[in-house]
């Protein structure tokens, strides 16, 4: 096609555009703020964009201008030149598409469409119905770019805009919206997340977590729970399921969550304002309070961004014999910083910070003989984390290809208190309240480096180098009440952890529909372990070490039967270093039959996987499905004896196959659907002889089936205001808290439900949220304690019904 009929084509988007009511830039060309609900238009963006291929080029432009991206990328050919500086969104695609023969559309502010210039509307007059097509947020959990869809893994991105509009503020709250998610219901900083039915247990102890969390690009957990880091001023969470020992390591049998910042603005200053008041049926009052600050320091070189909040929550839980009737309130303090630099027009330095503190009154479970929502403990169970994490990362590209750095400090401290009133006599003590607290920190320091070669050849790929420092301090003690008596048992350990590791991947284009990848990591662990545990009887010394070594490889192979379809095949292994187990009263016996092993090995999960993504009805219609059978050798656990001491086992061999799908369809302009799935079978398919359980048993924790379903309503009103209905219905299958599916020990079976409405301008937004409205009191969760495993029944159930009134502002 010839230049000017370009020219002609894309004049006619623009005027279309203009007619949806997209703000405009000068007589020829319209641009639309490329951040949602920016307040008064940003015209430019700030690209830093080598000459690369045009596909490569339109999502690196996606990813920087914050924007979805959608369409037929794979129709347009051609190199894009080299963008850097401020331009606007329409200058910038018009260079990268130019001769491309492709053209594009912005049905909103926040996406643009890609599609062939052959498709492009022929009236060039009247402005044109918006497309129904949907863009997609650009993701980097393989450690380069990419869209999620014409990724061959199976990945789950939630947006801004979908973290925004719902008010999900943790990852719990995103457990309703991927397939095969599981949250426990601890509490606030005490959760544990698990992917695709693979389950070690319910407990946090010694074992690493079974799913690796990472903000932006640098770990922030080793062996702990999930922090709870409110999800504020968040661009988008990445979810990547099955193990990724290649490129993440130890740790990551099932799966990897990122939660990626929004980066400072060079250009811009901006601000909001959000606060918020929430009323709980039977639980009194919540509030919500939350700011953000984008300050450019040097215009167009560096700037400095900044978000604080601070969430507090009245209690539900009721104890009548402590007089209490909103036991488990909780207080959420938090702050973020980032200051992004360009030290070069390839190199840009970033440096974060992260501190959150949360101190949550009491535990949040009942009692099955008193009610869901009642219990009659003689001790409070107070809970509190704090949380400091530093980074620097410095990241460049060029011709040259990709390169990323990064270092990062972490500092995680949690503190519990359980009621041990029920062991008490078994640690000598007279019978009456007794208390087991316990201080867990983990110091862990990351240096991590990758390089990617350019992705235009047939032969590309990545490698990587990595190397980690960490140390786990624990201090145990169990002492009758009031404070200041006694203490029972005591014990002090401390942890050190050393791992290097080495890995790469390569990608073969054998044609322009198949590729082959193949990955290895190389890894080499050491760990030392030392021990005093004190009772009245004496004392008893652990010193152990160890060190371990091997390599974590995985197969890809890919095949586009169609732009619209991708299907792949994949095998890929994980895997978690053992330790030592010390704990135990003095006399306590390791590795006999029915005592906790002395050592407990690593464990190895393989999954292998069929895939299939799929667009259809013109871009309208985005799923993705995959099959998939993960073996699962030396199951570690972390597990509890009958007087309340954690160990952690090799409890035997695992397995769990599925089926897994995830979908999203734009019904028309104003109605979006959305759904998602987990049919699947986890099993223990062997046991250990020295560790008890029946043959057959389900992995705990994890149902067999879950499911969800989506809606957001919009429409346009008068002066400017968007009307906007949402809502979320989503079922957890029935599951056993424990490996001997003893129906004592039984739950799931839930139902939950959520619907948000909110009336919104660019400038600001006024929304109203019911959560439970059902007001269910079903059974999420078999556990809050572990000194009442097999003394009573434990039910832990959903917040009640609590609705919520949030107003936010935007300068």
């Amino acid at each position: 096609m010839a230049e000017g009929n370009l020219g002609q084509v894309r004049t006619r988007h623009r005027a279309a555009a203009l007619g949806m009511g997209l703000a405009c830039m000068g007589a020829a060309s319209a641009e639309a703020a490329p951040r949602l609900f920016a307040g008064r238009s940003a015209p430019v963006v700030r690209l830093q964009i080598p000459a690369k291929p045009v596909r490569a080029a339109l999502i690196d432009f996606a990813l920087q201008a914050e924007l979805s991206l959608g369409g037929d990328l794979d129709a347009c050919r051609g190199q894009a030149p080299a963008l850097s500086g401020r331009l606007s969104a329409a200058a910038a695609l018009d260079a990268i598409l130019a001769g491309s023969g492709c053209g594009y559309r912005r049905p909103d502010p926040r996406t643009v469409i890609i599609h062939r210039l052959a498709e492009a509307p022929a009236a060039p007059i009247r402005p044109a119905p918006a497309p129904l097509a949907l863009g997609e947020v650009v993701i980097t959990a393989e450690r380069y770019p990419n869209l999620p869809g014409r990724t061959p893994y199976a990945i789950s991105v939630l947006p801004r805009d979908v973290l925004e509009r719902q008010a999900l503020t943790s990852l719990e709250d995103l457990a309703g919206e991927v397939a095969g998610m599981t949250v426990t219901n601890l509490g606030p900083g005490r959760d544990k997340v698990l992917l695709r039915g693979l389950s070690d247990g319910a407990f946090s102890g010694q074992a690493q977590s079974m799913v690796a969390l990472y903000l932006d690009d640098v770990p922030i957990t080793y062996s702990a729970p999930d922090p709870n880091l409110r999800l504020a001023d968040i661009e988008r969470v990445e979810i990547l399921r099955g193990p990724q020992g290649t490129l993440y390591g130890g740790g990551a049998l099932g799966g990897v969550m990122r939660i990626v910042t929004r980066k400072p603005d060079l250009d811009r200053f901006s601000a909001s304002l959000s606060a918020g008041v929430g009323l709980t049926e039977g639980g009194g009052r919540g509030t919500e309070l939350e700011a953000m600050g984008n300050l450019p320091l040097m215009r167009g070189r560096a700037a400095l961004r900044a978000v604080v909040y601070r969430e507090a929550q009245d209690g539900y839980i009721a104890n009548p014999a402590l007089g209490l009737r909103r036991a488990n309130g909780s207080d959420q303090v938090g702050a973020r910083a980032s200051l992004r630099a360009i030290v070069t027009p390839s190199w840009t330095l970033t440096l974060g910070l992260t501190h959150q503190s949360i101190d949550n009154a009491d535990t949040q479970y009942g009692l099955r003989r008193l009610g869901p929502r009642t219990r009659d403990t003689l001790v409070r169970e107070p809970h509190d984390s704090d949380f400091d994490h530093a980074s620097v990362s410095l990241a460049g590209e060029g011709g040259w290809g990709r390169t990323t750095g990064a270092v990062s400090r972490l500092s995680h401290q949690f503190d519990s208190r359980y009621d041990a009133t029920a062991v008490a006599p078994l640690y000598g003590l007279a019978a009456g309240p007794a208390a087991f607290d316990e201080n867990r920190r983990i110091d862990l320091t990351v240096a991590e480096v990758t390089y990617a070669t350019p992705g235009e050849h047939r032969l590309h790929g990545l490698i990587g180098a990595f190397a980690s420092q960490g140390s786990l301090g624990l201090a145990a003690d169990l002492h009758a009440l009031p404070a200041g008596s006694p203490t029972a048992y005591a014990e002090r350990r401390r942890d050190e952890i050393n791992e290097v590791a080495l890995y790469g991947e390569v990608t073969f284009d054998a044609t322009a529909r198949l590729s082959a990848t193949a990955g290895l990591r190389w890894f080499d662990y050491s760990f030392t372990t030392a021990s005093t545990v004190t009772q009245a009887a004496g004392q008893r010394e652990t010193r152990r070490s160890a060190e371990a070594s091997g390599f974590s490889p995985k197969l890809l192979v890919t095949y586009a039967v169609r732009p619209e379809v991708l299907v792949y095949a994949q095998a890929a292994e994980g895997y978690r270093p053992g330790g030592f187990n010390t704990a135990g009263r003095i006399g306590q016996l390791f590795g006999a039959p029915g005592t906790p092993p002395g050592r407990y090995l690593a464990d190895e999960l393989w999954n292998f996987e069929l895939g299939a993504k799929v667009r259809g009805f013109d871009g309208r219609l985005q799923g993705r499905a995959a099959v998939f059978y993960a073996s699962w050798e030396s199951v570690q656990s972390d597990q509890y004896l009958a007087d309340g001491v954690a160990y952690t086992a090799n409890i035997g061999d695992g397995a769990n196959r599925g089926v897994e799908v995830e979908a999203a369809f734009r019904v028309n302009e104003r109605l979006d659907l959305r759904a998602a799935a987990l049919v699947n079978d986890p099993e223990v398919t062997r046991f250990d002889p020295a560790f008890s359980g029946r043959e057959g048993a389900a992995l705990p924790g994890v149902p067999r089936t879950s499911a969800s379903l989506g809606l957001d309503y919009h429409r346009e009103l008068a002066a400017g205001l968007t009307l906007r209905l949402q809502g979320q219905a989503s079922y957890v299958g029935a599951s056993y808290f424990t490996f001997d599916a003893d129906q004592a020990h039984a739950m799931g079976d839930v139902v939950g439900l959520r619907g948000v409405a909110s009336l919104a301008t660019p400038d600001w937004t006024l929304s109203a949220a019911v959560d439970n409205p059902l007001n269910s009191q079903a059974n999420t969760f078999a556990y809050g304690n572990p000194y009442l495993i097999g003394r009573e029944q434990i039910i832990t159930p959903p917040s009640p019904r609590t609705v919520t009134f949030r107003f936010s502002r935007r300068f």
